[in-house]
Order: structure tokens, then sequence, then C-alpha cells
């Protein structure tokens, strides 16, 4: 829609309106000396986001970071708890590339000074961030034009994450349009002193940041934000009505429901969650037998897998989609559950999938859930990434069982929704 110019002319008041303006003022000052708290009145967005004022830090350059930043190791977030501090894990053996832009050439924060701009640290198997794209691209589509810019950091949790060909993928696949900055040595991520994703820090027109919040939520804070800058830098800026900022619903409200916290099925820094009396052994393939009881929160496996930090890899020989002896049964109580899978060498795997004994319908199934020539529900694992198996109609405790096709299938991490995060785009 066309921008307008507000009009900055006022109509000319009687005398006697001065005179009550006057008196309102003189009144309100008094009641404000009396009761001090009265006048603690905070806009919206320093209601919801953290207030900063430091300088933006600048984009790294190209190139490979590792040698001179052999140090560098990121938090784990807890995701349900964003922000907290969590365990160091070391960036992969290999020899990766350096950072790269994807979307636009390298930029800088000189070249954005005059924008207003959101810096959106992501990662793209992390559910907490998918469920803010739909936002940001609101956003995007509404204020770019006005001089708003968004620029994604992706730093890496899984080691497939490190990879920028599958961040490029992540990024087609979401239909994020906006400039991405691939972060694989956390350079970006260490200059703002992050610790979770998402994570967002909203820059003003003169380079300095004035807002932050981990974690999903204060959407309509964050847009307030965006619009007051934009006015700061452009006085004349005029929105147009259909712009609205509604209030936000808490989608972590009891009456949402509290679902099972992330679950790493590999040996994560001794996050794993598996039950086995086996326990985990590091880079090693041994033999499993599934436990008589398995806890919420907690998975099991049965036949031949090898423990990775990352997750748990099948080692064993081909399987049957349903009688198949070995597998991964695990216990959660959600809306929606979300998986992080991988696959061997990147050829492709099905893995079949269960739900408190059954085949799932078109009524539960996830989208990335198929159904073979008998009906049984599977998920063709084509590409490392976040599938989605379970879409429930409602929110309650289940036990799943997967049961992969044939070796090299990895399942790294369980993720969840409540009954309010299930409406955002399923991609």
């Amino acid at each position: 829609m066309k921008l307008e110019i507000r009009n900055q002319k006022t109509k000319n008041e009687p005398a006697g309106f001065h005179l009550l303006i006057s008196t309102f003022c003189f009144l309100l000052s008094v009641i404000l000396m009396a009761f001090p708290q009265v006048g603690a009145f905070q806009a919206p967005e320093e209601q919801a986001l953290t207030p900063t004022n430091f300088r933006a830090p600048d984009f790294p350059d190209q190139g490979n970071g590792l040698a001179s930043s052999p140090s560098i190791s990121p938090p784990t977030p807890n995701r349900n708890l964003p922000g907290a501090p969590g365990v160091s894990p070391a960036l992969p053996a290999d020899n990766l590339p350096g950072s790269v832009w994807i979307n636009s050439p390298p930029l800088t924060m000189g070249q954005l000074r005059g924008k207003v701009v959101l810096i959106d640290f992501w990662e793209y198997t992390c559910i907490n961030c998918i469920r803010t794209f739909e936002q940001n691209k609101k956003w995007y589509e509404r204020y770019h034009k006005c001089g708003f810019e968004i620029i994604g950091v992706h730093d890496p949790e899984f080691d497939i994450a490190y990879h920028a060909a599958n961040v490029r993928t992540a990024v087609k696949r979401f239909g994020l349009p906006y400039p991405v900055f691939v972060d694989p040595n956390f350079r970006l991520w260490q200059a703002y002193h992050n610790d979770s994703w998402p994570s967002r820090f909203l820059v003003d027109s003169k380079g300095v940041v004035r807002f932050h919040k981990d974690g999903e939520g204060g959407d309509a804070a964050f847009e307030h934000a965006i619009q007051r800058f934009l006015l700061e830098s452009h006085p004349g800026l005029k929105f147009p009505s259909d712009y609205t900022i509604g209030p936000e619903p808490d989608a972590l409200a009891p009456s949402c429901g509290v679902p099972t916290q992330e679950m790493y099925v590999g040996h994560w820094f001794d996050r794993g969650i598996l039950s086995n009396r086996e326990g985990y052994h590091n880079g090693k393939t041994i033999r499993y037998e599934l436990p008589a009881n398995i806890n919420d929160g907690q998975a099991g496996v049965s036949g031949w897998w090898e423990t990775d930090k990352n997750g748990m890899i099948y080692r064993g020989k081909h399987n049957d989609a349903i009688t198949g002896p070995d597998r991964l049964v695990m216990r959660y109580h959600a809306r929606e559950l979300y998986a992080v899978i991988n696959v061997s060498h990147g050829r492709p795997s099905a893995v079949y999938i269960q739900q408190d004994g059954k085949d799932l319908t078109a009524a539960d199934k996830g989208v990335d859930v198929k159904f073979d020539a008998q009906s049984h529900s599977y998920v063709e694992v084509q590409e490392p990434r976040m599938y989605y198996l379970v879409q429930n109609p409602a929110f309650g405790a289940h036990t799943v069982t997967l049961t992969p096709a044939k070796p090299g299938l990895t399942i790294d991490s369980f993720t969840f929704g409540n009954d309010c995060q299930t409406r955002f785009p399923h991609l």
C-alpha cells in the first residue's frame, strides 16, 4: 500500500482550551509527585522486551574463522527456558568453511545505517525458531519499504547445521526473503553475547541495539518498537490503517498445556534421554534390549545402534515396516511432535511411525507423514532436518514407536508443541 505523509499542521484552539490543558497538567504533576508509582508506565515494547543500549557489532569477514578462533564454542540453550545457561559443545572436527551470506551480498552495519534492523539468531532444526518465521516475513513485507531490514543469523546446534548447503536448503524451504548470515564459527553469536535460539535484537537507525528478547513471543512489542524507530528516522511516515497490532496471546499459559521438554536422543553432553540399561557408549555400536518400562520424556531402543553425540544411529539390518524387531520407543505429552532426523551419506530412508500401537491416520499425522500400500504410516527421510511427525487433535500423553527401514538413520531429538503453538506454517 502507498505510504502517506502525516499532516503536521495543527488547528487553532481557543484560549480557554489552553487554560484547561495547563490546569490539567498542573494537577497531573501533583498526583505524580504524591504517587510516583503512577508515573511508572512503560511503553508496550518496554514491557515485553529487554531494553539495551550498545553499538551493534559488525558482521565478521567471510572466510574460515576456525584457525583464528579455535576456542569458540556455543552454549546449548534450554529452549523451554530461553536464555538459560547451558553447556559448551565443541565445534565439529571438520574443517568447515567460514561465514557466508544467503539472499544478499556481504553487508556491514555501516551500509545498514539509517535502517531499522532486526538481528534474528536462529537454527534451521529449531522448532522455536520455525514458529517465528511467519511473523518475521509479515514484518518484512510491511516495513521493508519503509527502511526496515531483517538479518537472519544462523548458528548451528547439531553437526548437520554447520554446513551452509543445508542452511541454504532450509532458507528456500521456509521461504525467508531477507538476508541470512551463516555464522558456523559463532563469531557474531559471541559478539552479541548470545546464548539461545531464537534470540532477536532490534537495532535503531543510528546503529544502536535498543531491545532484545530470547525465545518466542514479544511479537506485538517488537512491532510497536519497529514502528517507533521508523518514525524516529522518518518523522513524516504514516503507516496504512490496516497495519494493526493486536494483543498477543500468551502461548505458554498453563491453559495451553505444558508439554514434555526437548529430548536429546544422543549422548548430548550428559543430557541424553536414553533409558536403556546398556547406556551410552560413545562411538561404539552395541546391541540394545528394549526396556520393560519407559517414562515420559525418555526413549528406549532395541537392536544394533551406535552412540553419537548428536543422536542414536541405527546400525542393524534392513527392518520390516511394522514387525521388525529393531526400533525406538518414546513417551511424551503434548499436542504436536517433531523430530530431527538424518540419513547416512544422504541416502533416503524410510522410518515407520506408530502412536499408541497404531498407525497414524489423516486425523493425527504430521505433514511429513505418508502411507504405504498397506496404509502403514511412515516418513521418507531425504535430507537432514526437523520432520513433522504427529499433529494430535488434542493435547495428551502418548507412546510413539519409530522403526527404521534400513541402517544409517540417525534420530537426534524430539521437540513438542502445546495447544497454543499449532497455528504456524508447517514447512
